[in-house]
């Protein structure tokens, strides 16, 4: 069996170890080996449930596979590229309880939390993710690198592009679209169009 690292030992790489515990015995073909995280303390304060190893001179190897564990979109690009340059194999994650439709693709690195719900006709691009209890509906494009926080709703059509940034239970109502690098806050009901690279809150959702 392969090594399995989670890349990231922050809150959401924690989180997902916990998910990754999820997966029946039998439909695991990796063992859990630890987290990549420059930050060598980072598991202090949770006791020594995993090992956590330094991310920059991590060597890269046919034996292990990786799975992505950072929740921001910008610093998950500059951690993960750097290990794809050098071969490292990502996979996607789709948790047990996520319900998952007809015609959904998904990209390198995606990871779908519990609950999730994702309709038909749906593309997620390379380590997209989606948290916990959000949905996804029919005909939603999601671009490289986004993350969707926990609670949110993208209803039919809805277009996200890369390194897109959802807080938790953001709304984004049927054909709107989300430029790319766009931050949406928590709470926030998407009504209008979203440019590139701005960060925009409220229902409806206006930029800051």
């Amino acid at each position: 069996m392969k090594k399995l690292y989670i890349v990231g030992a922050g809150g959401f790489g924690r989180e997902l170890a916990s998910w990754i515990n999820d997966v029946p015995e039998g439909e695991r073909n990796w063992i859990m080996h630890g987290f990549l995280d420059d930050d060598s303390n980072a598991l202090n304060p949770f006791g020594s449930f995993a090992s956590a190893m330094p991310l920059a001179s991590h060597k890269v190897s046919p034996d292990n596979i990786y799975i992505c564990g950072v929740g921001s979109p910008k610093i998950k690009k500059k951690v993960i590229q750097p290990l794809l340059k050098q071969g490292a194999q990502f996979i996607s994650f789709v948790h047990p309880r996520a319900l998952i439709g007809d015609r959904v693709k998904l990209g390198m690195g995606v990871v779908i939390c519990p609950e999730s719900v994702l309709s038909c006709d749906i593309e997620l691009g390379d380590f997209s993710m989606i948290n916990l209890r959000s949905t996804v509906g029919h005909d939603v494009k999601v671009g490289p690198w986004s993350t969707i926080s926990a609670q949110c709703d993208l209803t039919g059509g809805a277009q996200l592009g890369a390194e897109v940034f959802l807080g938790s239970r953001v709304s984004v109502i049927p054909g709107k679209k989300v430029g790319d690098g766009a931050t949406i806050g928590a709470g926030s009901v998407v009504m209008t169009n979203i440019p590139d690279g701005v960060t925009a809150f409220g229902s409806p959702a206006r930029i800051l």
